[in-house]
């Protein structure tokens, strides 16, 4: 991959084999190519001996149970860790880890990742971070069985919602197709991962719905603390609500916000080729890709809402 300087692959390589204990982490609020990268990892260093502490401090989402090593994911470092490793994410703030810490590997795609490790693998050009660890793995020593390939591939099917978005290139269909030869389940990943939905979250669904609006080019809708109580979601986010208004008919930028506890609010965008609105996000100190950003705001909620959506209407505007 271009982006990846052989010096950098080398080094990283060095590091993982004087390692023996190894923390992979992911960012908060995990997605399916957080879950399927750290597991794949987690996988591919067990299967060389290390021991590894595979780390989401928001927990596993239930949707991904499925997985291999599902089971072993834990929210907090174990003592002894000598090497931290990260994946998917595209700042420190967002993995739930002391400041203090510095992890020594950090593999990614998010075009706005800041490079907070010793040593960034990160390839902007990926379909998901688990595109970039299937190039890397045999730079890195890692053998890819038929666990670690259903990892990968259930990043590349959620990141790339089931092959539908802008980076789905020819390669990705070729790496999804040499991940299926060495054992993964297409079929099996695409329904559970991105077709099955529990009823807690259609009920969340429900209350964002009954906001919706949609207008001059912009679709949005916003989901509160009330409403995640009242519909027993667990979860912290929009439950995928946002690939749902990515797909209104007219709708050119989708918006999603999700009030959290402390004051904050989520915000989540998705958009049509040829409107960036990762740059809109790093205005409210978040990020992402062209076509997908998100962020997190402090504040009060209504004013949050009008200065993103001013901001997106904005953007939308200068558009081509």
């Amino acid at each position: 991959m271009a982006g990846l300087a052989r010096a950098d692959v080398q080094k990283a390589r060095r590091r993982l084999t004087a390692a023996q204990h190894v923390a992979v982490v992911s960012h908060e609020r995990p997605d399916g190519d957080a879950v399927g990268s750290l597991l794949a990892v987690a996988l591919a260093l067990r299967a060389m001996g290390k021991r590894v502490d595979a780390i989401l401090s928001d927990g596993l989402p239930s949707r991904f149970r499925f997985l291999p090593g599902a089971g072993t994911i834990r929210r907090d470092l174990t003592p002894g860790v000598d090497l931290l490793l990260t994946v998917d994410c595209s700042t420190f703030d967002r993995l739930g880890l002391p400041p203090d810490l510095r992890p020594a590997i950090n593999i990614d795609h998010h075009p706005t990742n800041t490079r907070f490790a010793e040593v960034n693998l990160i390839e902007p050009q990926a379909s998901a971070t688990a595109e970039v660890l299937f190039d890397l793995a045999p730079r890195l020593g890692w053998t890819i069985d038929a666990d670690v390939a259903t990892c990968l591939l259930a990043g590349i099917v959620t990141d790339t919602i089931g092959f539908r978005t802008a980076s789905t290139a020819p390669r990705v269909l070729q790496v999804a197709a040499g991940l299926m030869e060495r054992g993964a389940a297409l079929t099996e990943i695409y329904e559970k991962a991105l077709n099955q939905h529990n009823l807690a979250a259609l009920r969340y669904w429900s209350r964002g719905l009954g906001r919706l609006e949609c207008r001059d080019g912009l679709a949005w809708c916003a989901l509160t603390l009330d409403d995640r109580r009242s519909s027993e979601y667990r979860g912290r986010d929009d439950a995928d609500l946002i690939n749902l208004l990515a797909t209104i008919e007219g709708a050119r930028i989708a918006l999603v916000f999700v009030e959290q506890s402390g004051g904050r609010t989520k915000i989540s965008w998705r958009s049509r080729e040829g409107i960036n609105v990762a740059r809109v996000a790093e205005q409210f100190g978040g990020g992402g890709h062209d076509l997908a950003a998100g962020a997190m705001v402090g504040g009060e909620h209504d004013a949050i809402l009008q200065a993103v959506l001013a901001a997106t209407r904005a953007a939308l505007e200068t558009a081509p």
